[in-house]
């Protein structure tokens, strides 16, 4: 018998100060994992934001275990329509595990950790760009050799999106970051076009969740079709992207995904006669995986973000899904560590 989704609510605020948040959730009835899946951490993110909410209205046979899903967890910076709280200024997704007496945002992530995260099995954030920067559609999560993470490099294959993005640390702050230290197995996803709600991307992230819960033996189900073309690893700080250091408007001068060598000309910085103003050089040799979308820029802009393809080894348990996955092949072709 296909069970129904449960609501409630947790916290003490309405959806304006940001305090509380909407929880459903889907229990088999049978033991087994519990999966939490997070929409609107960045409240700007609609993307993940419609993903999780059609999520908590698709009636799935679970066969075992329960599924959480927060479409909005951030909303007072969902009804701001900002990446940040409205009344602090800080960002969600930097704040885990939070403090109970600290700021809003800070008082929100502490709700979130304690009342949903640390009770989870496994977290599956949804994320998108953002509106002024676009990311390709790809699976993320931690991979530093321990279990909780050799599992999550599992989840992110399951997902099926075409590409993952391995990373050896998180930064401080991150869901996942709380996730890794309580072994939880945690992935995110990323896709372009932040700010736009593209069928395409809401289907892709609906269908990698499934294939999330296919992999935890949680639906009886086919598993996702194989789509990887690309595994990069390397740090992920979306904050540490090269930047400008002139005014102007920014013309990209490589595509997403597009190989580039260490030194080559990825966007050029113009006025607006065309003439050139800057230069943005790759610091690395790697795949384009952020690239700046929106013209205007003022200095301190970060405008375009490289990763290597994974190697074939790395000394990690991960090697052997390398392998299975094909992507040593990729990288193999192009793209060094």
């Amino acid at each position: 018998m296909t069970p129904d989704w449960s609501q409630r609510r947790i916290g003490t605020g309405s959806g304006v100060d940001g305090l509380g948040v909407t929880v459903h959730e889907l229990d088999s009835g049978v033991a087994g994992p519990t999966v939490l899946v997070l929409g609107g951490v960045h409240g700007n993110e609609v993307g993940g934001i419609v993903a999780a909410g059609q999520l908590a209205q698709t009636r799935w046979p679970l066969r075992a275990g329960r599924l959480r899903v927060v479409p909005v967890t951030y909303e007072a910076a969902y009804y701001a329509d900002s990446r940040v709280g409205p009344g602090d200024g800080l960002n969600l997704a930097r704040v885990f595990p939070g403090r109970p007496g600290g700021s809003t945002t800070e008082r929100l992530a502490h709700l979130v950790g304690e009342e949903l995260l640390r009770s989870a099995d496994v977290l599956v954030d949804l994320h998108t760009s953002s509106p002024d920067t676009d990311m390709p559609l790809f699976a993320g999560c931690l991979d530093d050799g321990s279990a909780a993470a050799n599992r999550a490099v599992e989840l992110a294959l399951a997902f099926g999106a075409p590409m993952v993005w391995t990373h050896p640390r998180l930064g401080p702050g991150r869901t996942l970051t709380m996730a890794r230290d309580l072994g939880i197995p945690a992935i995110y996803v990323e896709s372009p076009v932040g700010g736009v709600l593209d069928a395409g991307y809401l289907q892709a992230y609906v269908s990698g969740v499934r294939g999330v819960l296919v992999a935890l033996a949680m639906l009886d189900d086919a598993p996702v079709g194989e789509t990887l073309s690309l595994w990069v690893h390397g740090d992920g700080d979306a904050d540490a992207i090269s930047q400008v250091t002139i005014g102007g408007m920014f013309r990209a001068d490589v595509a997403l995904l597009d190989r580039v060598e260490v030194g080559q000309i990825v966007g050029t910085v113009v006025d607006s006669r065309a003439r050139p103003l800057e230069q943005v050089h790759a610091a690395h040799t790697g795949h384009v995986v952020i690239l700046r979308r929106l013209a205007r820029v003022s200095p301190g802009t970060p405008v375009a973000g490289i990763a290597p393809a994974r190697p074939e080894l790395l000394g990690l348990p991960s090697d052997r899904l390398v392998r299975t996955s094909g992507a040593c092949r990729l990288s193999a072709k192009g793209g060094g560590a």
